[in-house]
């Protein structure tokens, strides 16, 4: 009978591999891997020769059908893995499992690193329940009104987030729920690994203050028991980096364009967000026209 095993991999140390996911990657007749060039290199550091086959968010409906068809036809054991962590978790995965389950084929789990439960255990916060929101929307507004709608919630709210993106992200936070409490893990497992715990506001200014902070993968933890959301501001954050643009080309460093607009009553937290916004948006052009 073909079983299809759902194999967890580390998220940064490669220490943290266990000796059943290394045995069931070996034994495997075929690795399901999201990229096949990361799955490699962690295949060879523990010197297993397992054949490697693609299965990633833009094929996973087509390899789904086709690895369930050969399943059913022969006896095989296949494993499948992300490029970090669990699988299925924020990660491909969901699609090709439920489609086992659906044919009858045994699925089991081979559990592991999970940049969750390290942010959980890392933030110290005592609450017994806690939801998992994955990645949270890109948009302003979408996000601000996603915030919004947790509100009154006593469990614990877990976000993953890009190093390009958590300022924003922190921004918005700061936003709807500037007392609220937050625990920030980047890198986690990694030689520079790093949690940072405060207040939005707080862990806004230490970025601020270094942006060799905005680095690695990001793992948020926040606590909003007893914490009421912000009534909605006439100013909003987003045209904030609207304005430090239009204040550094009218002459003026981005450092004085902060100043002007914490002076003008905007909050500095939001300001500091904002001016990572447009440095990161300036390097990321400079980068394309020097490219």
């Amino acid at each position: 009978m073909s079983v299809l095993y759902i194999v967890s991999t580390p998220i940064g140390n490669l220490e943290d591999i266990t000796a059943r996911a290394k045995r069931v990657l070996a034994e495997a007749d075929v690795i399901l891997a999201e990229d096949t060039r990361v799955t490699a290199r962690l295949l060879s550091a523990f010197g297993i020769r397992t054949r490697l086959e693609s299965c990633h968010e833009h094929n996973e409906a087509d390899k789904s059908g086709e690895m369930i068809r050969r399943m059913s036809k022969e006896t095989l054991s296949v494993a499948l893995v992300t490029d970090a962590g669990t699988p299925g978790i924020s990660d491909p995965g969901a699609r090709i499992i439920s489609a086992a389950w659906e044919a009858g084929i045994e699925v089991r789990s081979v559990p592991g690193p999970c940049a969750l439960v390290s942010a959980l255990s890392l933030s110290g916060f005592d609450e017994k329940e806690f939801t998992f929101h994955g990645f949270l929307p890109r948009r302003k507004g979408e996000l601000i009104r996603k915030l919004k709608g947790m509100a009154g919630r006593t469990e614990l709210a877990v976000f993953y987030e890009s190093p390009h993106r958590v300022a924003s992200l922190l921004s918005a936070i700061n936003e709807v729920y500037p007392d609220a409490m937050l625990s920030v893990s980047r890198e986690l497992t990694k030689l520079h690994e790093q949690t940072l715990r405060g207040t939005a506001g707080e862990v806004l200014a230490r970025f601020a203050s270094d942006e060799g902070l905005l680095r690695g993968e990001f793992c948020l933890v926040l606590r909003l028991a007893g914490i009421s959301a912000q009534p909605e501001r006439g100013q909003s954050a987003e045209s904030l980096e609207s304005r430090l643009v239009g204040l550094v080309l009218s002459g003026v460093s981005l450092r004085k364009a902060s100043e002007t607009l914490v002076e003008q009553g905007e909050r500095k937290n939001l300001v500091y967000a904002a001016g990572l916004n447009v440095k990161r948006a300036a390097k990321l052009l400079n980068e394309e026209r020097d490219g």
